[in-house]
């Protein structure tokens, strides 16, 4: 698979997303609690289409960097752990690269880092040349990837639950579409790198 493989992976999720939110829309003049639950919903899925991309191209890198030559193999078995680098070098080394990346979410710019490292790619230029393509910084396009990743853990662990509130944390229009611009901004962004 190609990176724009993934890609049309990732902008077939986003159907799925766009669909929700369409009716969440729809569903915010009659029903504002449940446009809000609509939004959470698809605010989950748009950060898991993104984890999607990255695994998709994740799984192509790694096993092609684990075929490459013995270091690049041990590089790969120590990142995905829990397979040995004959396994990981055999006819089934595809099949247990996806395995063990199945183990780890590929959204937090740490989590991406380590596997661009763990393929061979220097995490920090490409993160540069996708800043500056964004007329950018890295450290901004890091964190704002970190925001979305953090409010998908709220709404995933803590089901976006305000305890010193006692109500739920609001999930408005803004919030999505934030959410929606950095997940394909990412996605579109990266595929032109990878």
């Amino acid at each position: 698979m190609t990176t724009s493989a993934s890609l049309t992976i990732f902008h077939r999720l986003q159907e799925q997303v766009d669909s929700i939110h369409a009716i969440a829309r729809q569903a915010d003049t009659s029903d504002p609690a449940v446009a809000q639950s609509l939004r959470r919903s698809a605010y989950v899925l748009a950060v898991a289409a993104l984890d999607t991309f990255f695994h998709e191209v994740a799984a192509d890198k790694l096993t092609v960097a684990a075929m490459r030559a013995h270091p690049e193999a041990v590089r790969v078995a120590n990142y995905i752990q829990n397979v040995s680098v004959v396994e990981l070098t055999g006819q089934s080394g595809p099949s247990y690269v996806r395995l063990r990346l199945s183990y780890k979410t590929l959204v937090a710019p740490r989590s991406v880092d380590a596997a661009i490292a763990a393929w061979g790619d220097n995490p920090e230029a490409l993160w540069l040349h996708y800043s500056l393509a964004q007329n950018s910084r890295p450290d901004r396009e890091r964190r704002q990837l970190e925001l979305v990743y953090d409010r998908r853990n709220q709404i995933a662990h803590e089901a976006d639950w305000d305890s010193i509130q006692f109500d739920f944390r609001e999930m408005s229009e803004s919030h999505l579409v934030d959410c929606l611009s950095t997940v394909r901004r990412v996605a579109e962004g990266f595929s032109v790198l990878l």
